[in-house]
């Protein structure tokens, strides 16, 4: 079901913060978009799965590019294994066994990944957090739009009753957009929270093909290595001399077929990085600086790491405006605690209770250009 109508629209210094009928979820529930709106920069926003469907940005002529991977239509996020733009949680990425120690007590995720789905990825691919319409408030002042979920004692194998939030803020910036993301989770149990947004970019467009000349920094000295079955080996590697090296500022093609068997093992970059300059409860640092024909993205994160994906396996025939995605044609970059940290104490864990709030922020930061860029 396309977009069916402007529901309502909120004021805010003269721009309006519109709600629009997205469609009807599974349950029978009607989803909605939500335009935000600084400057001449455009984001849209799903109560279902808390998810950034658009982000459009004007060229020198006034034409807009959306430079993120979606679908125009609610359904076609019902079957979405990419997760396009979704809030993935509480458990992101892969968890060896699907088993999570806490407390004493070991707790267990579905298994649905791993070559004889023996591990978990996502924590719930079919019911998880990315399926659920969510409660939606607007804060006109803020200019936010702000998505609640409640989960039960158990829900997806996790203890504690918990109120999940995902706040997003869009601001204006000189020559550009800033787009502010703040989830937040309470707990009244001892609870394992690992919360990504699984946008992914194409800053020459969402339908303009591969992302491999986009040029691309990450500041990490470091990068977790994968098993077979692409769970962490829980070891952090140098980057130094190997295609993992983004200290400097490097194309995304240019090691991505390289002879190298982590590269083999992914298909392509599936890997966690390890940020420079982590503490807990810190200020968004830099982490990744990306850019395209059309755009130039900043990105700052509050976590230990990110997941860096070239969309190794995309494949949509029913994309936006007609578009085809196919294997490279978009980038996420998915800041997180280190996949499987539960397995690894040394590691920084992130576990909430009743006294203790899970609350990790990402920013976007995104410019406008209308520089070439190589093919």
């Amino acid at each position: 079901m396309a977009i069916l109508e402007i529901y309502t629209g909120y004021v805010l210094g003269g721009v309006m913060i519109s709600r629009t009928l997205f469609g009807t979820t599974p349950d029978g529930l009607l989803a909605y978009t939500y335009t935000l709106a600084a400057g001449s920069q455009e984001v849209v926003l799903t109560d279902f799965g808390a998810a950034i469907t658009s982000i459009s940005i004007p060229d020198a002529a006034g034409k807009k590019s959306d430079i993120v991977l979606g679908f125009d239509k609610l359904e076609d996020y019902f079957d979405n294994p990419a997760c396009y733009g979704m809030t993935v949680g509480p458990s992101a990425n892969r968890t060896d066994k699907a088993e999570v120690p806490l407390a004493g007590h070991i707790y267990h995720l579905p298994k649905n990944d791993g070559p004889t789905k023996q591990n978990n990825l996502h924590t719930d691919l079919e019911h998880g957090l990315h399926k659920r319409l969510w409660d939606a408030e607007i804060d006109e002042e803020a200019n936010s739009v702000v998505f609640s979920l409640r989960l039960d004692d158990g829900t997806f194998g996790l203890p504690g009753n918990r109120s999940l939030h995902a706040r997003y803020t869009l601001k204006e910036i000189p020559e550009g957009a800033e787009l502010l993301l703040t989830y937040s989770c309470t707990s009244d149990m001892p609870t394992l929270v690992n919360m990504t947004n699984h946008t992914y970019f194409n800053l020459s467009g969402h339908d303009r093909g591969t992302v491999r000349n986009h040029l691309v920094q990450i500041t990490a000295d470091t990068y977790l290595p994968l098993r077979e079955d692409c769970v962490s080996q829980g070891v952090m590697a140098p980057v130094a001399e190997t295609p993992f090296d983004f200290r400097a500022p490097k194309y995304i093609g240019k090691d991505i077929d390289a002879d190298n068997e982590q590269i083999h093992r992914a298909h392509g970059y599936d890997h966690c990085f390890c940020i420079d300059g982590y503490t807990p409860q810190g200020e968004p640092r830099l982490a990744l600086l990306a850019t395209g024909t059309k755009a130039e993205l900043t990105i700052l994160l509050t976590t230990p790491g990110a997941h860096f994906y070239t969309g190794n396996w995309l494949g949509d025939i029913n994309a936006k405006d007609g578009a085809v995605y196919g294997p490279n044609d978009g980038f996420a970059f998915e800041p997180e605690f280190y996949p499987d940290f539960i397995h690894h104490p040394s590691w920084s864990q992130s576990c909430c209770d009743a006294d203790h709030p899970y609350i990790e922020s990402i920013v976007y930061r995104i410019r406008p250009r209308e520089e070439p860029m190589r093919s």
